[in-house]
């Protein structure tokens, strides 16, 4: 009788030990390896950081420096406190200048159509041979005085009943009158004594110089 033997038990399987001495030299000498190769990446890594924040900050050292001589730059620049100064009160004169002409003009210190109708009145109703020399305006257009020139004394007639017209002058009438002949200029005396004295020049025609002053309701009693 025969009998048969199954070999190929577990029991009967040849043992491995994974703690064997090679297998812990294979895994201590790979551990090794594997250490090295990241400390290697790691020691390149922090080189290249190491580098990237020495440039970073001569970069910055270099972005100080500029700012710095700019800045003594700007402040050599500097305008002197006079010049500022002078500036300031140029600036405030100009700003006062434009704030009277506007006042003026807008007529707010009392007459609504403003001094510049009474300007433009004075210009544009003038005749020939007849001039202003001079002339006061008060608040409002009230105290009024025109002083002035002419020839021919026709002339102030007709450029009262002109400015009549004026929209300006409407409602005044002019209470007083002064007018005065410009005397002649002297003869010249003589040179010697036995010169000829040289008569003055009579072609010419002598001006007038007149003054108008208009009434604002009733006239005033003069003063005893």
């Amino acid at each position: 009788m025969s009998a048969q033997i199954n070999l190929y038990h577990p029991r009967f399987l040849k043992q491995r030990d994974p703690l064997s001495l090679g297998n812990v030299v294979l895994a201590v000498v790979a551990t090794y390896a594997i250490l090295a190769a990241a400390g290697g990446w790691a020691w390149q890594h922090a080189a290249t950081r190491q580098e990237a924040a020495t440039v970073a900050e001569a970069q910055l050292r270099s972005a100080k420096e500029r700012l710095e001589a700019e800045t003594r730059a700007a402040a050599a620049r500097k305008p002197s406190p006079q010049m500022l100064g002078e500036l300031e009160n140029a600036e405030g004169l100009l700003r006062r200048r434009v704030e009277i002409a506007s006042l003026l003009e807008s007529g707010a210190v009392g007459s609504m159509g403003g001094f510049a109708e009474f300007l433009r009145g004075f210009a544009r109703q003038a005749p020939e041979g007849l001039w202003l020399t001079g002339f006061k305006i008060g608040s409002g257009g009230n105290d009024m005085e025109i002083r002035g020139s002419m020839l021919n004394q026709a002339a102030l007639p007709d450029y009262i009943r002109r400015l009549g017209a004026e929209k300006a002058f409407q409602g005044r009438n002019f209470a007083a009158l002064t007018m005065n002949r410009v005397d002649p200029a002297p003869a010249v005396s003589p040179a010697g004594p036995g010169a000829a004295v040289a008569p003055a020049p009579t072609s010419a025609p002598r001006p007038i110089d007149f003054v108008l002053m208009p009434r604002q309701g009733e006239a005033k009693e003069p003063r005893q």
